[in-house]
C-alpha cells in the first residue's frame, strides 16, 4: 500500500562553491604488492569544477555496463532535498528524479556490517559480522572464503577499482582492497579519520566511529572548522594509494580530494572496457568538518553540528556531480549504471536526521535501516520512477553481477532486482532479515511483507525533527531567501515556517510529531471530517488542552478510513509490547515444512553451500525442518520468555513506516508467522567474528601509518 505520509519534495537548486580542485594522485593500471615502491609523480592538477568542460567523448560500443557504486557514510533519511527541501543536493536529486528513487532500500544498522553485506551479498548474521564495527586494532577482517563483488565482476570482464573508505579489516594484506578484487585502491582502510589531515589516533577516533550497536554511541564534540575539541591522542596517517602509503594530501579536503583521483582515473582509461567504481565517500561520517564556504547556506540553522553536516552533505553532492561531469566528458556515462546509497541510517549527535523515520545509526528501527538511494542510468526505459518495492542491501551483489552478465555464487542471500527495476517482472523479495545478533543481548528484526517483528531490546526510538524546522524569528529572514528560489515551495514545511493553514491534504501526505506543532493541529478527529478543508492554527489552538509533555500525531489506518488522532506521552504508546512469554512457543515449534526452501524464496541454498556452525548439521531430507537446529533455536526463544526485559513489537511498516503503533496484542498470528522466519533464520546463525585490539596493530611500528602485516 503507498505511504500516505510521503511528501516528496521537488527542489531547483543551484548550489556553486569557489574552492581550487587539489593536486590528484595518478591512478595505477595494476594493484601494487605488498611494500611496493612509491607511486609515480602526481599528475596535473584536474581543472575547477567551474571551468568550461572538455568536449563529450565519443560514446563507446554498447557492451557491458560501466557500474558505478556510490556509498555515503551515516547520511539520515532527511538529509537528501526529495525528503528534505532545506537541504541543498541538487546533483545527487537530478541523477534520483531522472532515475529510480528506491524508498524501501535497506542497509544494516552500522557501516562494517553493511560493506560486508553489500560485497558479499550475505546477511552479517551468516558470517560473524553482525555486532559492530571493525576496530583499527582488531585482528579480524571479512571472511577470506567469501567471493566478493569486484571478484565476481573480474571474471566478467570488469577492470575494478575503490576509492575511499574501506573498514573491512586490514591487519593482513590479505584483507586489503588489492587483494580483494580490487585492481587499484586509492582511500584509507579505518573507520574514520581527519578529513584534512587524513590521520587518526587510536582512543578518540576509535569513539567517533563507535555506535557499534543499540546500547553506546559517542556524542563527540566538534568544531565548524573540523578541529576537534578536547584532549587528542598521537593521531597517524591513514591514506594509501594501492598499498603505498600517500602523505602528499595533507591539508586537501578528502571530498576533493576523491572527486579529483576519480577524474583523472576516468581520463587515463578507455570506455570501451567494462569498469566497476567502488566510491564509498568519507562524507558524512565524523569528525564534523568542512569548508566554510558550505555553512553559508545553513547559517539560519542554529544548531552547529547540523549546520556543519548539513554543509558537509551539500560538499558530498557536488563531488558527486563532479564524477557525473567526468564520467560524460570521457564517454563512460551513456553505458553506465549508477547506484547511491547509505550504509545506515544518521547519527543524530553528529547532525544526522532521519524524520519522520523512528529511531537513528546503530539500531533497528526504520531510522537506522531505511536508507537513502537512487538507481540512475541512461539504459533505464522508466526514468522517473518512485519505487516502493523491498530491496536489501544484498541484492546489489546479485543484481549488478547479473547486468554484467556473469555468475554469482550460490550461497547468496540477495536477489537480481533487474528486471523489476525496469518494469519487466514484478518484485522479487517479498522478505528480509534486518539482523540477528546473539552476542550481548539477543538482539532481532524480520520482515514479511509489510509486517516487520522486533525481538529483544531495539535501542533508542525517538522521532527526532530536524533542527532546521525550529526557526527563530531573527533566522527566517535567512530560510526565506533559501526557498525563494522555488516556486513551488509549498509542502508542509513552507506552511510550518510561515506559519499558513494547514490543509487537509497536507496532513494526509505527512503525519507530523513535533511539539513545535502542538498549537497548530485539533486535538479532536472531527477536525478532519470530510467537510473540513482547511484548520487555521488558530482555530486548531484553541482545540489542545493536551499537557505540555504530550505530543500528537496521525496514525494512517487505511486508504479508505479517517486518520485517528492519538495522544502520546513521551514518545510511547498506549498499546505496549509484549512479553516473548505471551506467544505460543509449542504452537511455533511444531512447524513442518513440505520443502526446505519455501521460506527462502529469493534464495536457493542447497545442504553443499553450508560449510561450518549450525550449517553443518542440515539435513538432506525435504519434508521436515533440521531438527537439532530447531531446537536450539526453540531452546533460546524459551529462554528469552523467562527474561522480563525481553518483548517483542509488530509494526506494519507500510502504512506505518514511522513505526507508532505496536500491533503484537492485535495480529498474534502475524507475529508466530515471523516468529517462524526467525527460527529458520536462526539456524544459520554463525557467532560474531570480534576479537579484542592488540598492541602489534600500533602505527609506531610501521613508520606512523596505519598498516597491515600484524596478524
Amino acid at each position: 500500500m503507498g505511504w500516505s505520509w510521503r511528501l516528496l519534495w521537488m527542489t531547483v537548486a543551484a548550489f556553486a562553491a569557489s574552492s581550487a580542485t587539489p593536486v590528484t594522485p595518478s591512478p595505477l593500471a595494476s594493484p601494487a604488492p605488498p611494500l611496493a615502491s612509491p607511486a609515480p609523480p602526481l599528475a596535473s592538477p584536474a581543472p575547477p569544477l567551474a571551468s568550461p568542460a572538455p568536449p563529450l567523448a565519443s560514446p563507446a560500443p554498447q557492451g557491458p555496463p560501466h557500474i558505478i557504486l556510490m556509498v555515503a557514510d551515516d547520511l539520515g533519511w532527511n538529509d537528501v532535498s526529495w525528503h528534505n527541501p532545506q537541504v541543498l543536493t541538487p546533483h545527487l536529486e537530478s541523477l534520483a528524479r531522472d532515475g529510480i528513487i528506491l524508498e524501501q532500500s535497506y542497509v544494516q544498522p552500522i557501516c562494517s556490517p553493511t560493506r560486508s553485506a553489500l560485497l558479499s551479498g550475505r546477511y552479517p548474521f551468516t558470517i560473524g559480522r553482525q555486532h559492530s564495527v571493525l576496530s583499527p586494532g582488531e585482528p579480524k577482517g571479512l571472511d577470506l572464503q567469501l567471493k566478493l563483488l569486484p571478484q565476481a565482476l573480474k571474471e566478467s570482464g570488469y577492470h575494478t577499482h575503490a576509492v575511499g573508505k574501506w573498514h573491512l579489516g586490514f591487519c593482513s594484506w590479505d584483507y586489503t582492497p588489492t587483494l580483494r578484487g580490487f585492481d587499484t585502491f586509492y582511500g584509507y582502510y579505518t573507520g574514520s579519520e581527519d578529513y584534512f589531515t587524513h590521520q587518526r589516533s587510536r582512543d578518540l577516533d576509535s569513539k567517533m566511529d563507535s555506535c557499534n550497536n543499540v546500547n553506546y554511541c559517542y556524542d563527540l564534540n566538534n568544531s565548524t572548522a573540523g578541529k576537534t575539541t578536547g584532549t587528542r591522542k598521537q593521531e597517524w596517517l591513514d591514506l594509501r594509494n594501492n598499498t603505498t602509503p600517500d602523505s602528499s594530501q595533507d591539508g586537501v579536503y578528502s571530498t576533493y580530494m576523491f572527486a579529483s583521483y576519480v577524474e583523472e582515473l576516468l581520463r587515463s582509461r578507455s570506455a570501451e572496457e567494462p569498469m566497476f567504481l567502488y566510491l564509498p565517500l568519507q562524507s558524512v561520517h565524523a569528525p564534523l568538518q568542512v569548508p566554510d564556504n558550505y555553512t553559508t547556506p545553513y547559517l539560519y540553522i542554529t544548531d552547529t553540528n547540523r549546520r556543519t553536516y548539513l554543509g558537509m552533505v551539500s560538499a558530498m553532492d557536488e563531488a558527486v556531480g563532479r564524477v557525473v561531469a567526468a564520467l560524460k566528458t570521457t564517454g563512460h556515462y551513456d553505458n553506465s549504471v549508477i547506484i547511491f546509497t547509505s550504509d545506515n541510517g544518521g547519527s543524530e549527535k553528529h547532525g544526522g536526521n532521519n524524520w519522520p523515520l523512528r529511531g537513528h545509526k546503530a539500531t533497528m528501527w526504520e531510522g537506522g535501516t531505511r536508507g537513502a538511494a537512487f538507481l540512475h542510468s541512461p539504459l533505464l526505459p522508466n526514468p522517473g520512477t518512485i519505487s516502493h518495492q523491498l530491496v536489501h542491501v544484498t541484492d546489489w551483489y546479485k543484481t549488478l553481477v547479473g547486468v554484467a552478465g556473469g555468475d554469482t555464487p550460490t550461497q547468496t542471500d540477495g536477489v537480481d532486482q533487474w528486471a523489476s527495476f525496469i518494469g519487466s517482472e514484478p518484485p522479487p523479495r517479498t522478505h528480509m532479515v534486518y539482523n540477528i545478533d546473539n552476542t550481548t543481548d539477543f538482539q532481532a528484526g524480520v520482515r514479511k511483507g509489510k509486517y516487520k517483528l522486533l525481538v529483544g531490546p531495539t535501542g533508542k526510538g525517538d522521532w527526532t525533527p530536524p533542527p532546521e524546522l525550529r526557526v527563530s524569528s531573527d533566522t527566517a529572514p535567512l530560510l526565506q531567501s533559501v526557498i525563494d528560489f522555488s516556486s513551488d515551495f509549498h509542502s508542509h514545511t513552507a506552511r510550518l515556517l510561515s506559519k499558513q493553514p494547514f490543509t487537509k491534504a497536507d496532513l494526509a501526505r505527512h503525519p507530523l510529531y513535533d511539539p513545535v506543532l502542538l498549537q497548530t493541529l485539533p486535538t479532536d478527529v472531527d477536525g478532519l471530517k470530510d467537510g473540513s478543508n482547511e484548520l487555521s492554527p488558530s482555530e486548531a489552538g484553541s482545540q489542545t488542552g493536551l499537557k505540555s509533555s504530550s505530543q500528537v500525531f496521525y496514525v494512517p489506518q487505511s486508504k479508505t478510513k479517517k486518520r485517528q488522532l492519538i495522544s502520546a506521552k513521551s514518545g510511547s504508546l498506549d498499546v505496549e509490547g509484549i512479553n516473548i512469554s505471551r506467544v505460543d512457543i509449542a504452537k511455533i515449534s511444531n512447524i513442518k515444512y513440505k520443502n526446505k526452501h519455501n521460506q527462502r524464496t529469493q534464495g536457493e541454498w542447497s545442504t553443499e553451500d553450508f560449510k561450518g556452525g549450525a550449517a553443518d548439521k542440515i539435513k538432506t531430507t525435504s519434508d521436515e525442518i533440521w531438527a537439532s537446529d530447531l531446537q536450539a533455536a526453540i531452546q533460546l526463544l524459551q529462554q528469552l520468555a523467562n527474561t522480563n526485559d525481553t518483548k517483542i513489537q509488530l509494526y506494519n511498516v507500510e502504512e506505518d513506516p514511522e513505526e507508532r503503533v505496536d500491533l503484537v496484542s492485535v495480529h498474534v498470528d502475524v507475529v508466530e508467522e515471523l516468529l517462524q522466519y526467525l527460527l529458520e533464520e536462526l539456524q544459520r546463525y554463525v557467532p560474531a567474528d570480534i576479537f579484542p585490539e592488540v598492541p602489534e596493530a600500533s602505527p609506531d611500528n610501521f613508520d606512523g601509518v596505519w598498516s597491515p602485516g600484524w596478524c
